[in-house]
């Protein structure tokens, strides 16, 4: 997955860089051999046999969880001019099911919100990474935990009125006392 993400930022890169004449010689540097063993080769086919064709289970596909899975649906009030966040604790692979919505919000650009996880800092440094960034615009989706750690939002109403945000969560977390 690496190589994939590489060669698609250096292909990216060059297809930008291309834009100028100084581009057009850095692109040209790049070693079209090097990329090419940077990309790993798609997976053979396997041969149907009685009509199917059996692929190996790939890294990531199931997480399999020691616990049963919960239910919460919480209101955040979020005071007009004030930012929070609501947190939940994860540990790495665990799994959520998630949507967030604005309640009276009256314009999606009022409400600064930031989906985003860090690590606990060891020595001063720790691990930070923002899944989304949405504005205030209601957002579903599903998440797996990259780390253990924190993971949560960052709610903050640039209105002149309170705000209640309502988070519908379903997974493997636990909430974190506020």
């Amino acid at each position: 997955m690496m190589n994939r993400t590489l060669f698609g930022v250096i292909a990216a890169a060059c297809a930008l860089a291309s834009c100028s004449p100084q581009g057009v010689a850095k692109c040209d540097a790049v070693d079209p051999a090097t990329l090419a063993a940077a990309t790993p080769a798609a997976p053979p086919v396997p041969e149907a046999v009685k009509g199917w064709r059996e692929y190996p289970l790939r890294e990531g596909v199931i997480a399999v969880q020691a616990g049963k899975w919960r239910t919460d649906t919480i209101d955040v009030p979020v005071p007009a001019g004030k930012g929070l966040e609501y947190k939940l604790d994860m540990k790495k692979g665990e799994g959520l099911v998630y949507n967030i919505s604005y309640g009276d919000l009256e314009h999606p650009g009022m409400m600064e919100v930031e989906f985003h996880g860090h690590t606990e800092q060891v020595d001063g440094v720790g691990d930070l990474m923002f899944y989304a960034k949405t504005g205030g615009s209601p957002q579903s989706g599903t998440f797996t935990a990259p780390w253990d750690g924190i993971h949560g939002w960052y709610l903050k109403n640039d209105s002149m009125k309170d705000v209640v945000v309502k988070l519908e969560l379903a997974g493997f977390y636990a909430l974190q006392a506020r």
